[in-house]
């Protein structure tokens, strides 16, 4: 990654939509986890809920080699060189899900420390919440499954990380 990127990307982040927290956080991957054959480091990735009218959110399947397994995951990925957080959250729902998305907010960024116990990645992810413009959902290339919900599955990967995203949407409260 260019040098400079990083702190181009939380300026522009900061910029368009306030300070938000940046909280640390270190992930401990089984060996040949697919997230560490990442190349950028730091790289950086964004996703999140992704909502429909009636407050439900979207979350999708991987196929198996993207290393998921059988957790539900919010739609989201890693950010092409010159994309901006919001342009490549925008750019992977529409990849992941066939929807374009409406009211950003950004609710956090995360400061990820990746190991496998060999190795270490570092990087960022934006997490947002937005709107979908429609419900219907058109599962891309490397989606098993895609599912409207009316809760927050157990099976969610990183399932605390959204609770309070969650909990402000169903309320109805603002961001």
């Amino acid at each position: 990654m260019a040098t400079g990127i990083c702190k181009d990307r939380l300026a522009d982040a900061f910029e368009r939509f306030g300070r938000v927290p940046i909280e640390k956080r270190r992930i401990d991957l089984p060996p040949g986890h697919p997230a560490m054959r990442i190349e950028d480091d730091p790289f950086w990735s964004a996703g999140g809920l992704v909502h429909g009218s009636r407050r439900r959110i979207l979350l999708v399947l991987h196929s198996p080699e993207k290393g998921w397994g059988d957790a539900w995951v919010t739609p989201g990925g890693l950010l092409e060189e010159g994309e901006t957080v919001l342009d490549g959250l925008r750019r992977e729902v529409r990849e992941e899900v066939g929807l374009e998305v409406v009211e950003p907010n950004l609710t956090r960024i995360l400061q990820q420390t990746l190991t496998d116990a060999t190795r270490v990645r570092h990087g960022y992810f934006a997490q947002f919440v937005v709107q979908a413009v429609s419900a219907d959902v058109r599962p891309g290339r490397g989606i098993r499954e895609a599912r409207w919900f009316d809760h927050l599955p157990e099976t969610l990967a990183f399932r605390e990380d959204y609770r309070r995203d969650f909990e402000t949407l169903r309320r109805g409260a603002s961001f």
